[in-house]
């Protein structure tokens, strides 16, 4: 279920715009409800960073340049959350393959590194390079 609807976001994307859809359907007593389809789509991914353990969220419906889209955490320091945005993303095929770029905000709002890598909606993975900001160390990272 959760893979349907992240094709139903990455369609979207894929068709150059993201909009929060609304419908209203009237109850048997005539009042008006609203339902928004845009309901959080939280992705969580596990994996490492070179060899360090980490658990990433992913909200997939605010996938927008510049938006807050996730957070993640080392596992060996769970209280440390660092935030993530999105700094620039591109469809890669038709089946769904996305090339995101996420910065990586540490818990003080400092950039503090970046993830550049390829989403496949399938099999939820995410997979590339993590670049260190302060010291420019690169580390492979896969995230399933």
């Amino acid at each position: 279920m959760k893979t349907i609807k992240l094709i139903a976001v990455l369609l979207t994307l894929l068709a150059g715009s993201v909009s929060t859809l609304a419908f209203a359907a009237t109850t048997a007593d005539e009042n008006a409800t609203t339902a928004t389809l845009s309901e959080p789509n939280i992705q969580q991914l596990k994996g490492k960073i070179g060899p360090y353990a980490i658990v990433m969220s992913l909200d997939l419906n605010k996938m927008e340049e510049d938006q807050m889209v996730g957070t993640y955490y080392y596992v060996d320091r769970p209280h440390s959350v660092f935030t993530l945005r999105i700094a620039s993303m591109e469809a890669i095929n038709a089946s769904g393959s996305m090339r995101i770029v996420l910065k990586e905000y540490s818990p003080s709002g400092k950039h503090t590194g970046t993830f550049d890598g390829q989403y496949e909606c399938r099999g939820d993975y995410y997979a590339g390079t993590f670049t260190n900001a302060t010291n420019g160390k690169k580390f492979k990272f896969v995230l399933e």
